[in-house]
Protein backbone atom coordinates (compact mmCIF):
# COMPACT_ATOMS: atom_id res chain seq x y z
CA UNK A 1 0.00 0.00 0.00
CA UNK A 2 1.81 3.38 -0.54
CA UNK A 3 1.72 5.76 1.95
CA UNK A 4 -0.91 8.76 2.00
CA UNK A 5 0.94 11.12 4.56
CA UNK A 6 3.63 13.66 4.81
CA UNK A 7 7.00 12.29 3.76
CA UNK A 8 10.52 14.41 3.78
CA UNK A 9 12.72 13.57 1.37
CA UNK A 10 16.83 13.96 1.94
CA UNK A 11 17.23 15.43 -1.83
CA UNK A 12 21.29 14.89 -1.02
CA UNK A 13 20.92 11.22 -0.04
CA UNK A 14 17.47 10.48 -1.26
CA UNK A 15 15.95 9.07 2.11
CA UNK A 16 12.47 9.43 2.57
CA UNK A 17 11.28 9.16 6.03
CA UNK A 18 7.65 9.40 6.38
CA UNK A 19 6.98 12.30 8.79
CA UNK A 20 3.04 11.50 9.54
CA UNK A 21 0.38 9.39 7.79
CA UNK A 22 -3.25 9.81 7.62
CA UNK A 23 -5.81 7.06 9.24
CA UNK A 24 -7.31 6.32 5.40
CA UNK A 25 -8.10 8.15 2.18
CA UNK A 26 -5.78 9.68 -0.53
CA UNK A 27 -3.24 11.21 2.08
CA UNK A 28 -2.18 14.78 2.53
CA UNK A 29 -3.03 17.37 -0.56
CA UNK A 30 -1.48 20.12 0.94
CA UNK A 31 1.20 20.59 3.03
CA UNK A 32 3.38 23.56 4.49
CA UNK A 33 5.88 23.68 7.38
CA UNK A 34 6.61 26.16 10.15
CA UNK A 35 9.34 28.64 9.26
CA UNK A 36 12.00 26.70 11.91
CA UNK A 37 10.75 23.34 10.46
CA UNK A 38 9.83 21.95 13.53
CA UNK A 39 5.56 21.53 12.54
CA UNK A 40 3.81 20.67 9.61
CA UNK A 41 0.36 21.16 8.81
CA UNK A 42 -1.25 19.57 6.19
CA UNK A 43 -5.12 19.07 4.76
CA UNK A 44 -6.75 16.22 3.17
CA UNK A 45 -9.32 15.59 0.66
CA UNK A 46 -11.85 15.23 3.30
CA UNK A 47 -10.67 18.88 3.69
CA UNK A 48 -9.18 17.96 7.34
CA UNK A 49 -6.20 19.84 8.67
CA UNK A 50 -3.73 18.21 10.59
CA UNK A 51 -0.44 18.96 12.54
CA UNK A 52 2.52 16.85 12.64
CA UNK A 53 4.94 17.02 14.81
CA UNK A 54 8.14 16.62 12.74
CA UNK A 55 10.47 15.20 15.78
CA UNK A 56 7.90 12.76 16.53
CA UNK A 57 6.09 12.07 13.93
CA UNK A 58 3.00 12.50 16.04
CA UNK A 59 -0.16 14.05 14.17
CA UNK A 60 -3.64 15.13 15.25
CA UNK A 61 -6.57 16.39 14.01
CA UNK A 62 -6.70 20.04 14.41
CA UNK A 63 -9.92 21.21 12.50
CA UNK A 64 -12.61 19.40 10.41
CA UNK A 65 -15.81 19.85 8.39
CA UNK A 66 -14.88 22.04 5.53
CA UNK A 67 -15.94 20.18 2.48
CA UNK A 68 -19.26 20.66 2.72
CA UNK A 69 -18.93 23.82 2.58
CA UNK A 70 -15.82 24.00 0.59
CA UNK A 71 -15.08 25.42 -3.09
CA UNK A 72 -11.49 24.77 -2.89
CA UNK A 73 -9.06 23.06 -0.31
CA UNK A 74 -7.89 25.12 2.94
CA UNK A 75 -4.12 25.36 1.95
CA UNK A 76 -3.17 25.17 5.86
CA UNK A 77 -0.11 28.30 5.80
CA UNK A 78 2.07 28.72 8.83
CA UNK A 79 2.45 31.96 10.34
CA UNK A 80 6.06 33.34 10.27
CA UNK A 81 6.39 32.90 14.33
CA UNK A 82 4.96 28.94 13.97
CA UNK A 83 1.94 29.75 16.72
CA UNK A 84 -0.89 29.85 14.12
CA UNK A 85 -2.15 28.31 10.91
CA UNK A 86 -4.16 30.45 8.44
CA UNK A 87 -6.61 28.40 6.33
CA UNK A 88 -9.18 29.07 3.61
CA UNK A 89 -12.91 28.01 4.54
CA UNK A 90 -16.29 28.30 3.52
CA UNK A 91 -17.65 27.05 6.68
CA UNK A 92 -18.62 30.51 8.00
CA UNK A 93 -19.89 31.55 4.69
CA UNK A 94 -23.38 32.95 4.13
CA UNK A 95 -23.86 31.17 0.96
CA UNK A 96 -21.30 28.29 2.32
CA UNK A 97 -19.00 28.99 -0.79
CA UNK A 98 -17.29 32.01 -0.45
CA UNK A 99 -13.79 31.59 0.91
CA UNK A 100 -12.93 33.28 4.38
CA UNK A 101 -9.91 33.19 6.19
CA UNK A 102 -9.59 31.44 9.29
CA UNK A 103 -6.68 31.34 11.59
CA UNK A 104 -6.28 28.18 13.79
CA UNK A 105 -3.98 28.28 16.64
CA UNK A 106 -1.08 25.36 16.95
CA UNK A 107 -2.10 24.43 20.71
CA UNK A 108 -0.72 25.39 23.49
CA UNK A 109 0.79 22.09 24.99
CA UNK A 110 2.34 21.82 21.29
CA UNK A 111 4.42 24.94 21.62
CA UNK A 112 5.59 23.86 24.75
CA UNK A 113 7.16 20.82 23.29
CA UNK A 114 9.74 23.74 21.60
Amino acid sequence: EKPTGLAIVNIRTGEMTIAGQTPSGSGLWHVNGSADGRWAAGDDFARNIYLIDRKTHEMVLLSAGHKVTSADHPHPTFSPDGTRIEIQSAMLSENGRSMNICIIPVPDEWLKRR
